[in-house]
């Protein structure tokens, strides 16, 4: 198997967020960010948001953190089409 890219260098400078899986570690997977909402119960007028991958919305929140923070921790860019594809060039 493949060693997965490094996060895409201009993520950094801009501070952007990405979605991770816990815990954040040397090759846990940095997925681009998106958000569900969903109705706050009790409260219809308000809503709560969950951060999950991009590629994968449908499955179970993540934790969020600056790219800059997940790549200092050793996280590696998805390559899905929704997240990372354009990372392919930077693997090992």
């Amino acid at each position: 198997m493949a060693a997965l890219p490094r996060l895409p260098q201009n993520l950094m400078a801009g501070g952007m967020s990405v979605a991770v899986r816990l815990p954040l570690e040397p090759g846990a997977v940095a997925h681009r960010a998106t958000r569900n909402f969903a109705p706050v119960e009790g409260f219809p007028s308000r809503t709560q948001h969950f951060v999950v991958p991009a590629c994968r919305p449908d499955e179970d929140p993540c934790a969020e953190f600056t790219a800059g923070w997940a790549d200092h921790f050793g996280a590696v860019a998805c390559t899905e089409p929704s997240c990372f594809p354009e990372s392919m060039g930077d693997a090992p």
